[in-house]
């Protein structure tokens, strides 16, 4: 009675909070979030160096040093596959892919050619490679293929990094340059950056995802990038620069391990990185981005371990069952393809995901407070492992605070079985095997009254 009379209390309170300060995410974003899964295809220069053990190595001051710069011809993937590259993508089940068009080295995965624009002629990409004859388009190619799959694309950009420029944290290093490197100006190398930027934005067609590893700290040219972002890709979520852009913004999950900790919010102060925070400014959901090869390696490297598939799982359940899609990396090897160890794992993580959760034992939906499942037959009861809620956030995220209670078979009282702080997107839970007559899910507090899209068990 006492808990029933506080629960109560607590929604006659939040009777009176103003909605119109929630921050309310447009559509583009909320349809990102419900993709939930992209594939990251870690593929560039530092794939083809095999002998060099850290493929950071071109990302000054953020794991690299340098030393040396590589001839455009020593990208040459002799099998290169994108086809194969989409059945990874396929098999963990992703909607979305991006691809590293340019990554810390600075090389560019299409012809780039800002001559006309800048004065500059930009030697360091396939337009100077001999692979495919020439001026082959990597990220043709790859758009092309994620349409043919019926997968998003999406693309990489490195802004802060570029060791052909000689520019570490966006800005020209005051560093002897070694053999290859190109002398410019900080202001030349904005003028870059916007060329080229405007071929990624205007070449390939839609995109759903703009990349942006550590932002955008080049001096001078954040206006014109969040201009250019909103002008000639208006349905791409913004990754990771929030002074890019006042729209689409999505943000870093603060952590490469794909295990952030919970909760985790839809919504952060400005857009800032991490978990996030309740009943804050910026409906601006996060992204968490881990590795299939153990420790944190994210460029391919001759027989290097993968994760298991059970680590996979626990990866699943702390990214996209609390409230942040997954961006799972897939690594192709110096040949151009994935080798067939990885697209095992990736087909045993999709499998699993649909035989998980294809088929809910019962499940409803709807607004209110209080959601029952109950068995219409006391001979047949609920049998469940897994919990999964998910809210709509279509007018922001709400849910503060619920618990999920389950009458068992085996006697009248209730037990509890989860709660949580966030729900968002989805909450999933794996719990103890449950025999039960009924499950009851609580809105204990809430920023406002919630509609839920779906609340479920699964057994699996």
């Amino acid at each position: 009675m006492m808990f029933l009379l506080l629960f109560l209390v607590a929604i006659v309170a939040l009777g009176n909070v103003d909605c119109a300060g929630v921050p309310v995410p447009d559509a583009v974003t909320l349809a990102w979030t419900r993709r939930e899964i992209g594939a990251f295809f870690s593929f560039n220069m530092i794939t083809m160096l095999t002998n060099i053990s850290n493929t950071q190595l071109f990302c000054i001051g953020v794991g690299g040093g340098g030393g040396f710069l590589p001839s455009p011809d020593a990208f040459n993937p002799e099998k290169l596959d994108l086809d194969n590259w989409m059945q990874a993508a396929v098999a963990m089940g992703a909607k979305y892919a991006v691809l590293t068009a340019q990554h810390c080295s600075g090389f560019s995965m299409w012809p780039t050619d800002v001559y006309q624009e800048t004065g500059f002629e930009y030697t360091f990409s396939t337009r100077y490679s001999s692979f495919r004859g020439g001026g082959y388009d990597v990220v043709d190619e790859f758009v092309s293929k994620c349409k043919k799959h019926g997968i998003q694309p999406a693309l990489y950009y490195s802004l802060n990094q570029n060791y052909y420029l000689n520019v570490g944290g966006g800005v020209i290093l005051n560093t002897s340059l070694v053999p290859g490197q190109a002398n410019v100006s900080q202001s030349l190398y904005g003028e870059i950056v916007l060329a080229q930027m405007k071929e990624l934005l205007t070449n390939y067609g839609p995109v759903t995802e703009i990349w942006f590893d550590g932002g955008c700290s080049v001096p001078g040219i954040i206006d014109t990038v969040e201009e250019m972002l909103a002008d000639l890709q208006p349905d791409a979520v913004i990754f990771n620069c929030d002074g890019c852009s006042k729209h689409n913004k999505i943000r870093w999950i603060g952590t490469e391990s794909g295990l952030p900790n919970y909760p985790i919010w839809s919504t952060s102060q400005h857009c800032k990185g991490g978990q996030g925070s309740p009943g804050v400014n910026s409906f601006c959901p996060a992204e968490s981005d881990t590795t299939l090869q153990q420790f944190d390696h994210w460029f391919w490297r001759p027989n290097f371990p993968i994760r298991s598939l059970d680590e996979l799982i626990s990866v699943y359940y702390h990214t996209v069952g609390q409230n942040t899609n997954l961006l799972l990396n897939a690594a192709a090897n110096s040949s151009g393809l994935i080798e067939s160890t990885s697209m095992k794992r990736y087909q045993e993580f999709g499998d699993w995901i649909s035989k998980c959760f294809q088929n809910p034992v019962l499940s409803t939906s709807g607004k209110g407070y209080i959601f029952v499942l109950e068995s219409n037959d006391s001979a047949a009861p609920l049998q469940f492992n897994q919990i999964l809620v998910s809210e709509d956030q279509s007018q922001g995220q709400f849910i503060t605070g619920f618990t999920v209670f389950a009458r068992l078979t085996n006697g009248s009282t209730a037990a509890l079985v989860s709660d949580g702080q966030s729900v968002g997107n989805k909450f999933i839970r794996a719990v103890s095997s449950t025999l039960a007559s009924k499950v009851t899910l609580e809105i204990i507090t809430t920023l406002y009254e919630p509609t839920l899209l779906q609340f479920s068990i699964y057994n699996c």
